[in-house]
């Protein structure tokens, strides 16, 4: 019996098993494409601990595929390095840092792009429908309410800022000050030598002294003025980290880098389900701070901070 092409059945086969082939070779490109698709690109700034504390929390959380790809601190490395991800469609690109975050948005076209451990995300332009993150900044209201927590006779808070750098930031804090009773008494310096200048400027008038993550004002220069001169005025000296705190600061706030992590591989889940979209999302602060507290230092200025709050401190110098 023949077909209409007129072949035999035995030749009626051929075509048949080439088209079974030729469709399991299409079904297996389009396994490997969606598997592709699914995948998470991970980029990473730097190698630093900070940074790899961070994708460890991640890698940790997600169940996905994940890629991972190291700038070293190269923008040239990252167009290389962005081009390879957008050849390979992932589902996500991940951001480790402010390099790889601003690599990631102005590169990755219409793939969802999410971040971390940036500051300040705002200033950098990380903001548009495609793009959110975690900042590491620690809401100022959870900075301001501890330290009254550890400082109980906390009226007046002194800072010293660069206005082109931090002075939205300033302007927010106090308002959030005067929410919680209290008042910011705040110094601008436009370089580094302007510093000391600022500090005498509120001596006398402050109950603390508060360090913001403003690059004009934090240099190891700054940082061993400021801190002798809190020191020598017994003022308890609020820093943004805990590598202030164990070099003589009393006290800093400061991400679970870990946390923010997990935080991050949260937020890619909950997009990936369609319970939020990234438009809606923008910047959300770190779930998770760490406390830590310099009792050489209380000692050394007369305070004595309760003992809930030494129970609640992640790190204690002693």
């Amino acid at each position: 019996m023949r077909d209409a092409t007129g072949l035999t059945g035995v030749r009626e086969k051929k075509p048949l098993h080439f088209s079974l082939g030729f469709t399991l070779g299409l079904l297996f490109i389009f396994l490997c494409t969606q598997a592709q698709a699914q995948s998470i690109a991970v980029i990473k700034s730097h190698d630093i601990e900070p940074f790899n504390q961070a994708l460890a929390g991640f890698v940790s959380a997600c169940d996905s595929h994940i890629t991972e790809y190291n700038l070293r601190g190269s923008e040239r490395e990252g167009r290389d390095v962005i081009k390879r991800i957008i050849a390979t469609r992932p589902k996500f690109i991940v951001a480790i840092g402010p390099l790889a975050a601003q690599i990631a948005k102005e590169g990755g076209q219409d793939i969802p792009v999410v971040f971390f451990m940036v500051p300040n995300p705002h200033k950098q332009g990380l903001e548009g429908k495609n793009i959110a993150g975690i900042s590491l900044e620690v809401p100022i209201e959870t900075q301001f309410a501890m330290y009254k927590s550890i400082v109980p006779t906390l009226k007046t808070v002194g800072v010293i800022y660069d206005p082109e750098k931090t002075g939205a930031m300033i302007a927010q804090a106090g308002v959030v000050a005067e929410k919680l009773g209290l008042q910011l008494l705040a110094a601008p310096a436009t370089s580094q030598k302007a510093v000391p200048a600022a500090w005498r400027s509120i001596l006398g008038k402050i109950d603390a002294l508060w360090m913001v993550p403003d690059d004009t004002v934090v240099t190891p220069e700054s940082f061993q003025f400021l801190s002798l001169a809190a020191f020598e005025n017994n003022l308890p000296f609020m820093a943004v980290s805990d590598i202030f705190v164990e070099v003589g600061a009393l006290a800093s706030l400061s991400p679970d880098y870990t946390d923010v992590g997990r935080q991050g591989c949260q937020l890619v889940t909950e997009v990936q389900s369609n319970r939020l979209s990234l438009k809606e999302v923008n910047v959300v602060p770190p779930a998770k701070v760490n406390l830590s507290i310099n009792l050489k230092t209380a000692s050394k200025i007369g305070l004595t901070p309760p003992p809930e709050i030494i129970q609640a401190a992640s790190k204690v110098y002693r």
